[in-house]
C-alpha cells in the first residue's frame, strides 16, 4: 500500500460489537473495505492508535528480517 493516507467514514455501531458476558470489552470489526485496501490478511499483527476527534488508525506491523 502506498503512503497515501485513505480515510473512510463509518458509526461506532458499525465497528464495535458489544461480547455477550463481557460487558468490560467489545469486539473491533475491519470492515472488508478497508481491509483489503490495506492488503490486510487474517493473522496480521495490527497496531490500533486512538487518535484525536474520534479518529482510529489502524496499521499493519511489518517485522524486518535481520
Amino acid at each position: 500500500m502506498s503512503k497515501e493516507k485513505k480515510q473512510w467514514l463509518f458509526k461506532a455501531e458499525e465497528i464495535f460489537e458489544d461480547i455477550p458476558d463481557d460487558p468490560k470489552n467489545v469486539n473491533m470489526n475491519i470492515p472488508p473495505e478497508i481491509s483489503e485496501a490495506a492488503g490486510f490478511q487474517p493473522g496480521d499483527t495490527l497496531k490500533i492508535l486512538w487518535g484525536d476527534q474520534g479518529t482510529i488508525i489502524i496499521e499493519k506491523v511489518v517485522e524486518e528480517k535481520e
